[in-house]
């Protein structure tokens, strides 16, 4: 039987990461408070030199708070890449203000309303920085690094994230570390938020059973683990991951598993980027050395087709939000072998 390939579907989650979701299980009075969410402000200010980290549930409530305190008016407008995750326009206008997209955001049009520019640095390649916070000088605009897809990644040989005025982190079930659910709003400057709440304690089972549901269901996914995923959803026994989030604070236990994904941070991104060299050279693409490739990205004229035939072969691409383009897997989970199979599709029907 054929290894499953995936893009995706809580790629990071290896084995102690599951006992610590186990044990966190059976320890109800570590689910909420505890001394994880200090640790781990404490380690990201160190990491990325900033004064402020607040921790919270998600990656789009750290940008909605971020977003937030800068007291946007109706029609002031913040600037986004146009490939993005709808998730960014969202809290744009959540925020109050207007979500205005560009190709380029070194070329972006500015007016007397723009407030400011989000850098994506999509799929873990740095945005043109230098550009970037030149823009931003000249019109007196806020920067905020989008870093979702990059944590650990360099320009200029310092951290991606530390270049803007807000950064944003996601600890989401398929990002650079994962708890699941999880964020990081970070800023030079104390932001005033509103009081907020730890996430109920129904909340946070789920998430503490997803990496147990994951790892029985990733490896027969094509012969019943797909269906024990969609039966979990049904049940409401995990949460959906485009599901709109209450705003609420990141809770000990999701923290502790972040933790333990950070500290293997620089082992999970050499491996994507050992992989992602691999696919540029035997598919004749480009390599970015900057980058960390949470996935690599593949320019094709039909991502639907490809992606279709892939599943022939239990290969699970993504293409992200129907651009076209296809990703392909760069996880820990995924060695040479498993690229091999990928390239040879990609040779045979790309």
């Amino acid at each position: 039987m054929l290894k499953p390939i995936l893009i995706g579907i809580s790629p990071n989650t290896q084995r102690d990461d599951v006992w610590l979701a186990l044990k966190l299980l059976f320890s109800p009075g570590r689910w909420q408070t505890g001394p994880a969410p200090a640790g781990l402000e404490t380690k990201i200010k160190k990491y990325f030199k900033v004064k402020h980290c607040y921790l919270v549930n998600a990656g789009r409530t750290a940008l909605y708070l971020g977003l937030k305190s800068l007291s946007l008016n109706p029609g002031d407008e913040v600037i986004h890449l146009d490939f993005t995750c709808p998730v960014v326009p969202e809290a744009i206008i959540r925020a109050g203000g207007k979500p205005v997209a560009v190709a380029d955001l070194t070329k972006s049009k500015i007016s007397p309303r723009t407030k400011a520019i989000i850098a994506q640095h999509t799929f873990g390649i740095p945005d043109d920085l230098t550009k970037i916070q030149a823009l931003c000088r000249r019109h007196q605009l806020i920067l905020i690094e989008d870093c979702a897809h990059s944590l650990g990644a360099k320009y200029k040989r310092k951290p991606v994230g530390s270049f803007g005025d807000l950064t944003v982190l996601s600890f989401g079930r398929d990002k650079v570390i994962s708890s699941v659910f999880g964020g990081a709003l970070l800023s030079k400057k104390s932001i005033a938020l509103p009081l907020l709440a730890y996430p109920d304690r129904g909340w946070i089972l789920k998430q503490l059973f997803h990496p147990l549901l994951m790892a029985l269901a990733v490896p027969s996914y094509f012969f019943g683990g797909k269906l024990l995923i969609w039966l979990a959803r049904k049940l409401n026994l995990i949460t959906l991951p485009l599901k709109e989030l209450p705003v609420k604070l990141l809770p000990n236990a999701l923290a502790e598993l972040v933790l333990n994904q950070w500290r293997k941070l620089e082992k999970l991104n050499r491996h994507r980027q050992t992989l992602a060299r691999f696919y540029a050279q035997n598919l004749n693409q480009k390599f970015n050395p900057r980058g960390i490739y949470l996935r690599y990205p593949l320019n094709v004229s039909n991502p639907k087709k490809i992606i279709s035939l892939a599943k022939n072969q239990q290969l699970l691409l993504g293409n992200w939000y129907d651009f076209k383009i296809i990703n392909l897997p760069t996880h820990i989970k995924i060695n040479l072998d498993d690229a091999r199979r990928v390239i040879q599709f990609i040779k045979a029907y790309v």
